[in-house]
């Protein structure tokens, strides 16, 4: 037969899933049948309470907890609204750490800082005494405000408590001290890390990568991606994209393009690592690089939605190659990919400036044929599940309506 702690775990997963509704009859039959509602299953309720945004109500159970035990989550306003335990094993149905972690997290999300550090008093007050998860809490949400001095303070805090440094600890002061562009401090506590016996991750890696590249240092930043690999570390997408971005902005594509194949190898072929290279090579004006991965995408039938297709394709019209552009046209359209009608227009334009009102006329028909089979969309995507209905806009037709009849 099922226990409380078999419906603890449902419950988990309901609310995890976002299916609320079912959480609540969860909860109510685990009352009627009588298998207790204990801390853990309170805990539940208040972190998918706080996942959900409604955190007033989570402090609400909260501070309801210490008078009236599982019978606070009567308070919840439901179809369980009579969910009311007065027996002595409710009453001992009180806060715990995890309680007071979830709360705290919760608030320190939402920026209420203030409300999370009365919660924190509030918990010494009732003699429990914060552990590591709690401070780093605290000391994550000062060093991503930039907070630095704060952050330190509740560190001294933490260790005079003989709370140890976590992963998580170094993590968030690496990513602080990252901002503030500090990596003498950041390589001393790497140092702190590796006699402390605290194995770096790749969020480790990533917030030193990051800042040795926003400093300029974007050859000691690719040792660092050679040192991960040399560890079995695997660096994942964003790691290759910190040093990409920075090699690009640095004018200094041929070295973009060998990290990019190195992420290839790594990573595999992904559709982040494509979009993501196609579009720096198009801001860097490297137009011809572009097309040619653009076209490898198209190859791949990736969704499209992230690739900025019709700088491309207007770019190509400028530079005066129409062919370039009507052939991506083509290969979009026949690998049957909806797609932004705008994209037309400026081969179209560029054909009949030409003096081609052929072949001008062949692609208006295309796109014209396009819109009454409901290929029209504002992202590019490789199935046509999601079609684009288009919006009327002041004039009462849709943004393609006007290009078709223009």
């Amino acid at each position: 037969l099922p226990n409380t702690h078999t419906c603890n775990i449902l419950l988990h997963s309901l609310w995890k899933e976002g299916r609320t509704s079912e959480a609540e009859e969860l909860l109510q039959r685990m009352n009627e049948r009588s298998y207790g509602l204990d801390t853990v299953t309170c805990n539940i309720v208040i972190d998918g309470l706080c996942n959900n945004g409604n955190l007033d109500k989570a402090i609400e159970i909260v501070n309801g907890m210490w008078t009236h035990g599982s019978a606070a989550l009567g308070n919840l306003g439901n179809s369980y609204i009579a969910l009311v335990d007065e027996s002595s094993d409710g009453k001992k149905c009180t806060p715990d750490l995890v309680t007071y972690s979830t709360i705290i997290n919760g608030l320190c999300k939402a920026g209420r800082l203030v409300e999370a550090k009365k919660k924190f008093t509030e918990m010494v007050r009732k003699n429990l005494l914060p552990d590591s998860v709690i401070y780093d809490t605290f000391i994550h949400t000062f060093c991503k405000q930039g907070k630095l001095s704060s952050a330190f303070r509740v560190l001294k805090d933490m260790e005079i408590r003989g709370c140890n440094k976590s992963l998580q600890t170094y993590n968030s002061l690496i990513l602080g001290l990252g901002s503030k562009n500090q990596i003498f401090e950041i390589y001393g506590l790497m140092d702190e890390m590796r006699e402390r016996g605290v194995s770096p991750n790749v969020c480790t890696y990533n917030n030193v990568i990051n800042c040795l590249c926003e400093g300029g240092r974007v050859k000691d930043a690719t040792a660092l991606l050679d040192e991960m690999l040399q560890k079995g570390i695997s660096p994942n997408i964003s790691s290759f994209r910190i040093v990409i971005k920075a090699f690009c902005k640095a004018c200094d594509v041929g070295l973009a393009k060998e990290i990019f194949e190195i992420a290839l190898s790594v990573c595999s072929h992904k559709e982040a690592l494509y979009s993501f290279m196609f579009n720096e090579l198009l801001a860097g004006n490297e137009v011809s690089e572009a097309k040619e991965l653009f076209q490898a995408a198209l190859d791949r039938n990736f969704d499209l939605g992230n690739f900025l297709y019709k700088d491309l394709i207007d770019r190509l019209c400028k530079d005066k190659k129409l062919e370039d552009a009507s052939g991506i046209l083509h290969k979009m359209i026949n690998i049957g990919y909806g797609f932004d009608p705008a994209s037309f227009m400026p081969v179209i334009d560029g054909l009949g400036k030409r003096g081609n009102k052929h072949e001008a006329d062949e692609l208006a028909e295309r796109m014209m044929e396009m819109a009454s089979e409901g290929r029209v969309e504002n992202k590019v995507y490789r199935n046509q599940k999601e079609m684009f209905k288009g919006k009327p806009n002041k004039n009462g037709k849709s943004d393609w309506q006007n290009i078709l009849h223009r």
